[in-house]
């Protein structure tokens, strides 16, 4: 979050309304080459040592060239399919992207109707040269792979590509993790189209990965309640004061900087689902 969060949002409306295009790929390196040389030593290294590979414990579900493990109480399975090429005349701008594999968890809680627990398999270079959202996340995601030791602040942290214009309000327990065959960086973010307060059931773990081989991008978005007693009607119920008036640029910057404060000193197991869970499912995805 910076001082021009709010003109910025409006900016982001506007070009999703006006656009929905995207600008060319042509100016930047490619996806391979930067994530390769990063994400080389990494992934042998998980790969090599077995104190860091993922337990599997769980229940073992494949589709196409993806396989995972859902491990033991984060829910009973997942459905999966091919989902076809779309433009934005089917899902608006921030639904364009080719053609994808998705997995939707069943039985998992928190339930949210407007946005279930998926997991989205993208071919990495065609969907960032379709969707601007897209090639921007993928950029963020580059640079952090690319310098593990940049700081994870809300700014410069990828994003999910299928929210569109929707705002990143703040990132809670961001940080590195490695899959099977790639690496990626996972986060607790809400999204909103106005700087609203972070309240206990609107945010979402979310992770946002690239294949060692930059082939292909995982993008993950599954509801979670955060151990928060924020309501609408009380949103400083925890003692991180949100402004009255939200043209109070500093206030905001203070009030999201003291909810990501408040949430990254939390314990994982203090969300629900249990956050080492999220991270042993992302642990175990591999893409042929």
């Amino acid at each position: 979050m910076n001082n021009k969060f709010i003109a910025s949002t409006l900016a982001l409306l506007i070009t999703a309304l006006a656009c929905g295009g995207t600008a060319p790929l042509t100016d930047q390196p490619t996806i391979e080459t930067i994530v390769a040389a990063t994400l080389q030593a990494v992934t042998e290294q998980a790969a090599n040592n077995p104190s860091s590979s993922p337990s599997q414990n769980g229940i073992p579900v494949s589709f196409q060239n993806v396989s995972l493990v859902i491990p033991e109480g984060l829910a009973s399975g997942a459905t999966s399919e091919l989902v076809p090429a779309a433009d934005d005349s089917i899902g608006g701008p921030w639904g364009v992207a080719p053609e994808y594999i998705e997995f939707v968890l069943v039985n998992y809680s928190p339930r949210d109707d407007f946005r279930p627990p998926v997991i989205h398999i993208y071919p990495a270079q065609e969907y960032a040269a379709v969707n601007s959202w897209a090639q921007s996340s993928i950029a963020k995601l580059q640079a952090i792979l690319a310098s593990p030791s940049m700081p994870l602040t809300n700014d410069n942290l990828s994003t999910i590509p299928f929210n569109g214009a929707a705002t990143q309000q703040y990132a809670a327990q961001a940080k590195l993790i490695a899959f099977q065959n790639g690496n990626g960086v996972g986060m607790l973010s809400q999204y909103a189209q106005f700087p609203g307060p972070i309240l206990k059931d609107n945010s979402y773990y979310h992770y946002e990965g690239l294949t060692s081989d930059g082939k292909y991008m995982v993008a993950i978005m599954l509801p979670a309640t955060l151990p928060l007693q924020a309501t609408a009607e009380n949103p400083s119920a925890d003692g991180i004061i949100y402004p009255s008036d939200i043209s109070d640029v500093n206030g905001l910057n203070a009030y999201f900087q003291g909810v990501t404060d408040f949430l990254n000193a939390a314990s994982p197991d203090s969300f629900q689902p249990n956050l080492a869970l999220l991270e042993a499912l992302i642990q175990s995805i591999h893409i042929q």
